[in-house]
């Protein structure tokens, strides 16, 4: 009865399911209906999570006072989905640039380019002189994104289900997490998160491969760029003070 589960073979056949979405025999359903609960389910999480669970687990990063499930559901669904088609244009971006040619050269020059949004995201925090220039990058970045949406849409589509397929993986990552927490220990939490955070970039690794014909270890370099690339611009966003912190933070631990 599981075989034919899409959760269940998400989890452990992805590149079969990947190659499903890649030819097109998969609809939005099962990965918006995987995105969907999974939002649900994080956002229970973080509801009833102890404070101190987050703060001794990432470093910097505190959970909003006073809030309850409806609210990081509201925040997680949109700002999450957003997120997703943010990350799922530059992982196509970076995909199609890696995908041939030199993979050293290629690599060193997208890694330059996420590199100096990082470090202007982090220039731009209480910079009023940096803020013009960090507000161009902003809008050429999502500019940049919307392009590269536009570039093949169908791969795009696809690499987009897969991308809200993986949402399986954040489900499971919610569930050992909950698990973490009524045994009571922060340290079997935050190590379920990085480890199934580090799953989470092995399997968009094989979702770009799939739809883009590219060889893994060149997907590989995508993923951890477009994931790096996006992260750096909420923190753009955030030091230029138009996502608020308290989004930021919940936004962050979804990232």
């Amino acid at each position: 009865m599981l075989k034919n589960f899409f959760p269940v073979n998400v989890l452990l056949t992805p590149s079969e399911i990947f190659a499903r979405i890649a030819a097109g025999k998969t609809g939005w359903g099962w990965p918006l209906g995987l995105y969907v609960v999974s939002v649900s389910a994080s956002a229970f999480l973080l509801s009833v999570l102890p404070p101190h669970f987050i703060t001794d687990s990432f470093e910097g990063v505190t959970l909003p006072r006073g809030r309850g499930y409806w609210f990081y559901f509201g925040v997680f669904l949109p700002g999450g989905f957003l997120f997703t088609l943010f990350a799922g244009a530059l992982l196509s971006a970076f995909t199609v640039f890696l995908r041939e040619g030199r993979l050293s050269l290629r690599l060193a020059l997208a890694a330059l380019a996420t590199g100096a949004c990082g470090l202007l995201a982090a220039a731009a925090h209480g910079s009023a002189a940096l803020r013009p220039a960090g507000f161009a990058a902003a809008l050429a970045a999502a500019a940049f994104a919307f392009w590269a949406s536009l570039r093949d849409r169908e791969r795009y589509s696809a690499i987009l289900k897969a991308m809200l397929s993986i949402s399986a993986l954040s489900l499971a990552a919610d569930l050992a997490g909950g698990a973490a927490v009524i045994a009571g220990s922060v340290k079997a939490y935050a190590g379920t998160a990085y480890f199934f955070s580090f799953l989470s970039l092995i399997w968009l690794s094989k979702a770009a491969a799939a739809v883009y014909d590219s060889a893994t270890p060149r997907a590989a370099s995508a993923a951890v760029l477009a994931t790096l690339a996006a992260t750096a611009f909420l923190f753009l966003l955030h030091n230029l003070r138009v996502l608020p912190a308290e989004l930021f933070q919940v936004l962050l631990l979804g990232a």
